[in-house]
């Protein structure tokens, strides 16, 4: 799995499932959750131009 790396992806770093709840320890993202990030003032200001950038990288 560490092959699957990729720079538009979140990197994966470790999964615990040995007892609940599961744990899953992924890199850090610089400006938090998208969901968050989008729900926040920057979301809320951010341009079409931008969200459509967005869009077109996840589909990259």
């Amino acid at each position: 799995m560490h092959h699957l790396r990729h720079q538009k992806i979140l990197q994966l770093i470790a999964v615990c499932t040995k007892s609940e709840p599961i744990w899953i320890i992924t890199e850090l993202v610089v400006n938090g959750a998208l969901l968050h990030y989008l729900r926040e003032d920057e979301g809320r200001t951010t341009t079409f131009n931008i969200i459509a950038d967005m869009a077109g990288q996840i589909w990259d």
